[in-house]
């Protein structure tokens, strides 16, 4: 059982099977070749324009790794009619919110306004695609910040070169392996001619969808859209960077760090899993929900609960599309404490290779599962980032459907599969750090 059987089953009635939902989505490209995604909600008063752009750290050229991480930071930093951070100041005089990131597998930047005001965003996208200030002195800037940046994490978070560590074991010979940020000493002697000449295939119409959600009247919205972005010229795309993860040679690794002065213990433990292309992530991603959402923890059930070990127990997974990583943290100043844990760990790991889980907690955190995906749907930000992952992924507009019904289906058989494959010795790293 996940805690005790009362929670199970009240946990199971509370979430009781949701009736099948689905989202209002639509396309439509223009003569420039931009793609434009549509999907409104009148339940809503704000509207969220995002871009997605198809390229990530992982199309990042291999001697100048980082470089898309360093556009992050360019794209705010003004244009031929703005100064830097205008564009985020104008947002937020109106009550509205601004962001944007690179990840490996894609770059997403968006603004939440209200409805009323939505053709400020697309003014302002427009304005930073057709303008971007790249100048010497803008580049030198963020080059040097992100380097500072950088040197004191590494110099100060003991779980930022843990985490560094793990991810370069388990995705060797992967683009993932490599930190967003690439080699931050590389990445400030580059010269910034090349980072100019890069951005041209970074940021162009063919590598990107313009995703709107939330309230708009359809037709005024596509007279401003064709305003501001039908004069933009065309892009030529970026081929597919495919990656070959099916014939990787196991990982497992065991690696001691001995701190001096260090008041608690630590043991990571880091797990190759399946990327979110793959058919077996929903399954696994049911397998992380069991051991380590905190609303029903099966470690910390067993490690705190039964064992009364005093576990501090932390995890983070990443949101890869070709292949992730589980990272589960065990803390304890206690170092006797945490070779107990570890062993516990390992046994819960073998027993979901070898047993069903039960029908009760199949269904309490399957509901929660859905819940979480139903409560994404429905925020602005995350629908636009989810819309534009699935269609990059399978070329599908409406995610929630196909990944409703993809988790409906998942059996104890589905989780237990998805263990034997996953939660195996070979598929680990573990990093012992211990105060010496």
């Amino acid at each position: 059982m996940i805690k005790a059987c009362s929670f199970c089953l009240f946990l199971t009635l509370l979430c009781a099977p949701i009736s099948s939902q689905t989202i209002n989505v639509s396309s439509f490209e223009l003569p420039n070749g931009l793609k434009v995604i549509l999907s409104p909600n009148n339940d809503m008063q704000t509207a969220t324009v995002c871009i997605y752009n198809t390229n990530g750290a992982r199309n990042d050229p291999a001697d100048a790794r980082g470089i898309s991480f360093l556009y992050q930071y360019l794209l705010f930093d003004g244009n031929e009619n703005l100064e830097s951070y205008d564009h985020i100041l104008f947002i937020n005089k109106m009550g509205g919110v601004v962001s944007g990131r690179v990840s490996h597998d894609n770059s997403v930047f968006y603004e939440v306004l209200p409805a009323s005001e939505i053709n400020v965003a697309l003014w302002l996208e427009s304005e930073r695609l057709k303008s971007l200030r790249l100048e010497d002195r803008n580049i030198d800037y963020h080059k040097n910040e992100i380097f500072a940046r950088i040197s004191r994490l590494g110099d100060s978070s003991l779980d930022f070169k843990a985490q560094n560590w793990i991810t370069a074991k388990i995705f060797e010979g992967l683009p993932y392996a490599y930190p967003l940020y690439g080699d931050i000493n590389r990445m400030r002697s580059l010269n910034n001619d090349r980072i100019r000449e890069s951005y041209r295939k970074f940021q162009n119409l063919s590598n990107i969808y313009l995703i709107i959600t939330g309230k708009f009247d359809i037709n005024e919205l596509k007279a401003g859209i064709n305003k501001f972005f039908q004069n933009i010229p065309p892009g030529k795309r970026t081929p597919e960077i495919v990656l070959n993860t099916a014939n990787q040679h196991g990982i497992y690794s065991v690696k001691n760090w001995l701190i001096p002065g260090l008041k608690s213990n630590f043991i990571y433990f880091g797990i190759k899993s399946p990327g979110k292309i793959n058919y077996n992530y929903v399954s696994f991603d049911f397998l992380r929900y069991y051991l380590t959402d905190p609303r029903i923890s099966r470690l910390e059930h067993m490690l705190n609960k039964v064992n009364n070990l005093n576990i501090e127990i932390e995890s983070n997974y990443t949101d890869y599309f070709e292949a992730n990583a589980l990272t589960i943290q065990l803390s304890s100043t206690e170092r006797s404490n945490l070779e107990r844990a570890k062993y516990i760990l390992g046994q819960e790991f073998s027993a979901l290779t070898k047993k069903l889980i039960g029908n009760a907690e199949l269904k309490a955190i399957r509901s929660l599962m859905e819940i979480d995906l139903l409560k994404s749907a429905y925020d602005p930000e995350e629908r636009c980032l989810r819309i534009g992952e699935f269609y990059h992924m399978f070329g599908e507009l409406n995610f929630l459907d196909m990944q409703i019904k993809r988790l409906r289906k998942i059996t104890s058989y589905d989780v237990l599969e998805s263990a034997k494959k996953y939660l195996m010795k070979e598929n680990q790293v573990v990093l012992n750090v211990y105060g010496e």
